[in-house]
């Protein structure tokens, strides 16, 4: 609520010029894996903390009226500010096992050493993320687990896979990302003068049109079928100026798959991300290196063939 929610990681926040750091040491990543862990909207543990910070009360003024106001911080100066320096006393209910262990299966079904796997904490935008590399067994672990375990080397499929700390240990296999990878050509000429998109560009069906819409830092098209309108849109292509766009996390999914996006020359440009809930609702979402991103989620019971037509027409737009 201090409306300074645009920094860099590693960067402190600045309060009237002052900056403040938080230690995050152990009680630190406990009590952000357990205030995030859930299931659903329900969340897993009740928890409770001892926090050590500084409290900004705001600052008092008359009004014309002869009562006192205060100015504070946050949106329109609304709310006291408490900027937390240090967790301790961590405590959650019922105790909690975080703890994650699983060994890493190769392509060729033996076990592979010296590989980096991620692990990610789903509380926050981005994750909380913690990275370990596996031993001669193949074996990894992590305390202080979160709910996501994620792959993410361009010669093998990305995965990121919904786990359950405290378990068992579990058993991932690679698998190559030839088999998976979305190659998507360069624009030629002709296509491109009747796409629509920004350094990746679509083709619309005949049936579809679309409307531009710029908001502060997002330009975006809403694509929607003819006669309707950008109200009715259930696909939206846009380009973040920032190009700091968040990879989409696996929880509370039926299915849910990744593949690389790369261009012709191998390299990797994106990751296309897809599935469905346990209702069905669809969705899908192309997120591109560029900081394009291209998206549907459907009202359930509604096919996505017509918007994957859409988005499977992608090209790179010629510089």
């Amino acid at each position: 609520m201090v409306n300074d929610n645009a920094r860099k990681p590693g960067v402190d926040i600045k309060v009237n010029d002052v900056p403040y750091g938080i230690k995050k040491d152990e009680n630190f990543h406990k009590l952000y894996a357990l205030i995030a862990a859930r299931h659903g909207d329900k969340p897993d543990y009740s928890v409770t903390a001892t926090l050590t910070g500084t409290f900004f009360a705001g600052e008092e003024t008359k009004l014309a009226n002869g009562q006192s106001d205060f100015h504070g911080y946050g949106h329109l100066g609304c709310c006291s500010l408490l900027i937390i320096t240090q967790v301790s006393d961590v405590k959650s209910a019922p105790p909690a096992n975080l703890d994650l262990r699983g060994v890493l299966i190769g392509v060729d079904g033996k076990p592979v050493e010296g590989f980096t796997v991620f692990d990610d904490v789903l509380g926050g935008s981005p994750p909380e993320r913690q990275m370990t590399v596996t031993n001669k067994k193949g074996e990894f672990a992590f305390s202080n687990s979160g709910q996501q375990l994620r792959i993410e080397d361009p010669k093998y499929r990305p995965l990121a896979l919904t786990v359950e700390p405290g378990g068992a240990p579990i058993r991932v296999k690679l698998q190559n990302a030839k088999q998976s990878d979305w190659v998507i050509p360069v624009c030629g000429e002709i296509d491109s003068s009747t796409r629509i998109g920004f350094s990746v560009l679509f083709t619309l069906p005949k049936t579809m049109e679309s409307s531009p819409f710029d908001n502060h830092d997002m330009h975006s098209f809403f694509v929607y079928p003819h006669g309707g309108d950008a109200d009715s849109a259930e696909l939206i292509i846009s380009s973040g100026l920032e190009k700091t766009i968040d990879a989409i996390d696996s929880l509370d999914f039926k299915f849910f798959e990744e593949r690389w996006i790369k261009d012709s020359a191998g390299n990797v440009v994106g990751m296309d991300a897809r599935g469905h809930t346990k209702d069905t609702t669809y969705w899908r979402s192309a997120i591109f290196s560029s900081g394009d991103t291209v998206s549907y989620s459907l009202e359930t019971g509604k096919q996505p063939n017509e918007l994957n037509q859409i988005i499977d027409s992608a090209c790179i737009a010629k510089r």
